[in-house]
């Protein structure tokens, strides 16, 4: 599994199309001369859906158990390609995860090859731009444009699967964390660091809750405490993102999520050992932070996370609650003709930027309840 993987490239700088939806990053590659959708995940090793692993005809040389985002235990098998191909790169003799997406409760809704993750990143200069749905990659940053103003911090190659951990620092406590494109928030800060004085120093705009932190290969996390804020300023090499928005995080590690790309391009420089940021021109839009999240959850669509003082929480709504009705629109998982399309309604958040109407079952009693629209945080600045 550590034996390099072999690079061969058509050109110095690589450019394949990165599409996001439904939180998620997506892009095409080719496995063994099969062309299918990824889910472009930083924070995961490769990931091959059963489906494509069995119509490649690969060899299941073992298995591992490991750990899911949320601390469970998952078993998976290995396999390993001949080849992984982006765009006119290619990656050869890359050691592969195989997993039956089918068996997780959204699984075919978003997965269709699998996970492209980090087994591949070593070598390469990884340049990802979401303002203009691009990925660039190439053997170093000498080949790709960088600002002269970017921020930078070390990046750690710690081996196998060479997933991206950066140092960072809050006042003076310093740290490591993960960059994880799986991740939708800008930052997912290990909770017991909360109560560290150098960082409820730079905390404020504390929101207090409960629910599940999402799913993973090992299923829907339990419910825990929640606490949603923004803090002042991260220490990333010798600067910095000021006024950024995070949520705790019940295991480690602290993670630097997807909602960096709403504010700059990330460039992960395995060559150079560096995490590169560059600015944004025109950031995305804030995203509104509506104080709950809905979910599918077994055979109905409930509360799944609720913040105390939010605007939910005033007008009433409780975690666990099942929803029947949104805005008029019947929720019912039994009989939907396309659920992957109800999931990524009522997981996907566009609906929650502005007010809503949703119907209730509470203990056998429709509770009709009216959600005004959240208020945006405040503007992030660098």
């Amino acid at each position: 599994m550590n034996a390099p993987i072999a690079i061969e490239r058509a050109a110095p700088v690589t450019s394949v199309p990165l599409e996001q939806r439904d939180g998620k990053y997506f892009l095409v590659a080719s496995v063994d001369g099969i062309e299918r959708e990824f889910v472009f995940d930083t924070g995961s090793p490769t990931i091959l859906s059963r489906e494509l692993a069995e119509a490649l005809e690969l060899e299941i040389l073992g298995q591992n158990t490991g750990t899911d985002a949320h601390g469970a235990a998952v078993t998976m098998d290995i396999a390993r390609t001949g080849t992984i191909a982006l765009g006119d790169i290619v990656f050869r003799d890359v050691p592969v995860f195989v997993y039956d997406f089918g068996a997780m409760p959204l699984g075919r809704c978003f997965f269709d090859g699998g996970v492209l993750g980090s087994e591949i990143f070593a070598g390469s200069a990884w340049r990802i731009d979401a303002e203009n749905g691009r990925l660039e990659i190439a053997e170093s940053t000498d080949a790709i444009s960088i600002a002269d103003d970017a921020l930078t911090a070390r990046l750690h190659d710690i081996g196998y699967p060479h997933a991206p951990v950066v140092d960072y620092a809050i006042g003076s406590q310093h740290d490591r964390a993960l960059f994880d494109t799986g991740s939708e928030v800008p930052l997912s800060l290990y909770a017991p660091l909360l109560t560290n004085p150098a960082v409820e120093d730079r905390l404020h705009a504390v929101q207090r809750g409960r629910g599940s932190e999402g799913v993973s290969a090992g299923g829907r996390g339990a419910v825990v405490d929640l606490a949603r804020f923004r803090l002042s300023r991260i220490a990333l090499g010798d600067s910095g993102i000021s006024n950024i928005g995070g949520i705790s995080r019940s295991v480690p590690p602290t993670l630097l999520g997807a909602g960096l790309l709403d504010r700059f391009v990330v460039t992960l420089d395995y060559p150079g050992e560096r995490f590169v940021l560059e600015s944004r021109a025109v950031p995305a839009n804030t995203r509104p932070e509506p104080g709950y999240r809905l979910a599918l959850v077994d055979d109905r669509v409930e509360v799944v996370q609720l913040f105390e003082g939010s605007a939910a929480d005033d007008a009433g709504l409780r975690l666990e609650d099942r929803i029947i009705g949104i805005d008029g629109r019947v929720v019912d998982v039994a009989g939907e003709q396309d659920l992957c399309a109800l999931v990524r309604f009522v997981s996907g958040r566009p609906f929650e930027a502005r007010a809503l109407s949703l119907e209730i079952d509470r203990d056998g009693s429709t509770v009709s309840l009216r959600i005004p629209a959240p208020e945006s945080p405040a503007g992030a600045a660098r």
